[in-house]
């Protein structure tokens, strides 16, 4: 294994129990405290080696200002480069890092990606935290649109939790039930925009 599986193995657990189970960052979060120079090493070398999980663990942790500054730039020299999965988490990161809503369109070119389906999925909850506008609700109303029933289910989570709701579309009856047959886009469209309609967006400026 390379120093970085070594090292991940050792910080998260199994890779099997980390997806299926989501990271715990608990002993990353020890190691990095104990020695955060080794700790970032490790992760430059989970990001060229192209795992998500170590563009992911920078938002986790409790950063000095160079140590902020050090991913910052780590995580945005990774995106040219970057799989669908690191780049969207990257992203997520720099926004959490930084408080930059510009960091939303790398997550959004996922969503609207032709990627696996998985991946997608991921995008469109990581953009819950971002601040809406016009370009990423439709990016979003977009993907209710989508044949993959989890992309559409998702992507209208993240559509009602803007629009200040519960964020979950299983709680609407009517809603949820245009998002959940499998052949029929007319209905899928019809949440689309019931969905968009919903989310408050500020006003455009001159």
């Amino acid at each position: 294994m390379s120093d970085w599986a070594t090292f991940r193995q050792e910080a998260f657990g199994e890779p099997y129990l980390v997806w299926h189970d989501g990271p715990d960052f608990t002993e990353f979060q020890s190691r990095f405290a104990a020695d955060p120079e080794l700790a970032t090493r490790m992760l430059a070398a989970g990001l060229a080696e192209g795992d998500q999980l170590a563009a992911q663990t920078p938002r986790e942790l409790t950063l000095t200002d160079g140590q902020r500054a050090t991913f910052v730039r780590m995580l945005t020299e990774a995106l040219p480069d970057a799989n669908g999965g690191v780049q969207l988490e990257a992203a997520a990161s720099l926004f959490a890092l930084t408080g930059e809503p510009a960091w939303a369109a790398p997550v959004a070119a996922v969503l609207a990606s032709a990627l696996f389906w998985s991946v997608r999925i991921d995008a469109a909850m990581r953009l819950r935290p971002f601040p809406p506008t016009a370009s990423l609700v439709a990016v979003l109303a977009d993907a209710v649109r989508d044949p993959e029933y989890l992309v559409r289910y998702h992507s209208a989570n993240t559509l009602l939790a803007w629009a200040g709701r519960p964020a979950d579309v299983s709680e609407d009856e009517t809603l949820f039930g245009l998002l959940t047959p499998d052949d029929e886009p007319e209905s899928w469209e019809r949440a689309a925009e019931q969905l968009a309609a919903a989310v408050p967006l500020p006003p455009v400026t001159a």
